[in-house]
C-alpha cells in the first residue's frame, strides 16, 4: 500500500522530481568544475612562481657577468693608461734628445742641422 501511494506520488509528480535531480547533477558538475579549475589555478601560480624564479636566477647569473666584464674592462682600461703614460715618458725623453741634438747641431755644426733638415721635409736651404 505504501509502495503503491509512493508510485503514484511519483507518477503525479515525475516533472518536479526529474527537476529536482537534474538540479542535484548540475550542482555535483558544478562544484567538480570548480575543484578542477581551482586545481589549474594553482598550478598555474606554481608554474609562473618556478618561471619568475628561474627569471630571477638568469638576471643575477647576467649581473655577475656584467660586473666581472666591468672589472675586466676597468683593469685593461687601466693598463692601456699605464701603457700610454710610459709611451708618453718616452716620447718626452725622445723629445727632449731630439731638441738637444738639434741645438748642438745648431751651435757647433750648422751644416748637418741644414742638411737634415733638406733631408726631413723635402726642401732646399736659401741663405
Amino acid at each position: 500500500m505504501i509502495k503503491k501511494k509512493i508510485l503514484e506520488a511519483v507518477i503525479k509528480n515525475w516533472k518536479a522530481i526529474l527537476i529536482v535531480l537534474l538540479l542535484v547533477v548540475v550542482a555535483l558538475k558544478n562544484s567538480r568544475d570548480y575543484r578542477l579549475m581551482q586545481t589549474a589555478y594553482e598550478t598555474q601560480i606554481e608554474s609562473h612562481e618556478a618561471q619568475i624564479d628561474g627569471l630571477k636566477e638568469i638576471h643575477k647569473r647576467e649581473i655577475e657577468e656584467k660586473r666581472l666584464l666591468m672589472e675586466n674592462f676597468m683593469e685593461s682600461i687601466a693598463t692601456i693608461e699605464e701603457d700610454y703614460e710610459k709611451a708618453q715618458e718616452v716620447l718626452e725623453g725622445l723629445r727632449e734628445k731630439k731638441n738637444n741634438e738639434y741645438k748642438r747641431k745648431f751651435r757647433q755644426d750648422k751644416q748637418t742641422l741644414i742638411k737634415d733638415i733638406e733631408t726631413k721635409f723635402g726642401i732646399e736651404y736659401a741663405p
